[in-house]
């Protein structure tokens, strides 16, 4: 048995693979502890009593106007760019005690092993100092090991080769010198640690274990990555069992089977009533019942709906995707691959960084159609990709 710590930050998202991973390392018998975002406790709770928080403040910027407005890309561009300037005063102080959150977390639970989000900067630092062992879990493939047919997800679309492969140079000096020493500068001069660029990377490089949960069948391993990258497959809780369908949903699915489904997840945009007016006409013309997650409120919709259109704000995917046509939404690593494994249509809206690779990726193997950027939103372009959507599941 092995003393396990599961490290992430972000939103609900970026939790996910980790109480997976941790629901199914329990199942092999081992202590399991899991240090989040102090918001996530109920939630991690789910899968094991051993919680410690990290300070709530970072996810309360993350879901602040400013930065959501960044996210939906709302504003002209110089303006987010303000934003951006006047938050690094805001998030540097948030960051120095993420660190000295997630070391408390270590030194109280002593565990043998970590496995974190890249985000989270302590247990690269633990690992470096070999005090135990570390694994990088990723829902993304092109973050850490270089891709010759795809740069970095922070980068945009593919160009040739030799730019492909530069953009993880660039993103890893950014995360090394930004974060890693930028970040953890006050806390790696406290702790008296010697360590530099040079050191960081080789261990990145050579050393660290890096576990990427997303299908082979999407994205297989490339034969030129290191043994210690792995493709370890898509990672999702067992839920099975816990979710009882309201009456009204199932009643709404009895007189409109096999309806559209459509979600942003926790994206936002620039114009949400708009987008729920121009989905509403569309489907009206189409004649295509759907089922509509508003979740946190990238589509706004009026409050009185037409008899063909049901919303909902949470719902399990393995029951949900039993029942419907196809799925349209901004291409979330999870909806993609619980799609995926449904073997439901997509149609993918991307927002930003991972969702556009996503969508490349689908509509390469037959698997998605053809969609397009929120900023490029409009009633037509939205009519054009649901008929394609719509000829798609009807040739399945």
């Amino acid at each position: 048995m092995k003393k396990i710590l599961l490290c992430s930050l972000g939103s609900r998202g970026d939790m996910e693979p980790f109480l997976a991973l941790g629901q199914q390392l329990k199942k092999q018998g081992n202590a399991i502890a899991f240090c989040m975002p102090a918001q996530m406790e109920t939630l991690a709770k789910e899968v094991s009593p051993q919680f410690f928080p990290q300070s709530a403040a970072f996810l309360d910027l993350v879901n602040s106007p400013s930065v959501r407005a960044i996210i939906g890309q709302v504003g002209s561009g110089w303006s987010r760019i303000k934003t951006i300037l006047g938050l690094i005063s805001k998030t540097r102080p948030i960051q120095e005690q993420l660190i000295l959150d997630q070391e408390a977390a270590v030194l109280a639970f002593e565990p043998d092993k970590i496995i974190f989000h890249i985000k989270c900067i302590y247990p690269l630092l633990w690992g470096i100092q070999g005090k135990g062992e570390v694994c990088l879990l990723s829902p993304i493939p092109c973050m850490v090991h270089s891709v010759t047919h795809e740069p970095h997800i922070g980068f945009g679309k593919p160009r040739a080769a030799w730019w492909n492969r530069m953009t993880y140079r660039w993103a890893t000096f950014a995360l090394v010198h930004q974060s890693i020493l930028g970040y953890g500068k006050k806390f790696i001069k406290a702790k008296k640690m010697k360590l530099d660029a040079k050191r960081i990377h080789t261990f990145m490089q050579e050393r660290l274990e890096v576990q990427y949960s997303i299908s082979e069948q999407l994205f297989p391993k490339p034969n030129y990555w290191p043994s210690q990258a792995k493709i370890t497959g898509f990672l999702q809780r067992d839920n099975s069992g816990q979710f009882q369908p309201s009456e009204a949903l199932m009643t709404f699915l009895g007189q409109h089977p096999a309806p559209l489904y459509m979600s942003f997840g926790s994206m936002v945009n620039a114009q949400p009533k708009q987008v729920g007016s121009d989905l509403l006409a569309v489907c009206e013309q189409l004649r295509q019942p759907i089922i509509i997650n508003t979740s946190w409120g990238g589509i706004e919709l009026p409050k009185l709906l037409p008899k063909w259109v049901f919303v909902v704000e949470e719902i399990p995917y393995d029951f949900l995707f039993q029942h419907i046509k196809a799925v349209i939404h901004h291409g979330g690593s999870g909806t993609v691959h619980n799609a995926f494994e449904a073997r439901k249509p997509q149609l993918i809206i991307p927002h930003i960084a991972d969702q556009f690779f996503w969508s490349r990726t689908l509509v390469r193997i037959g698997a998605a159609v053809e969609g397009f950027p929120i900023k490029k939103w409009s009633q037509v372009r939205l009519k054009t990709a649901l008929e394609a959507l719509l000829e798609k599941t009807a040739s399945l």
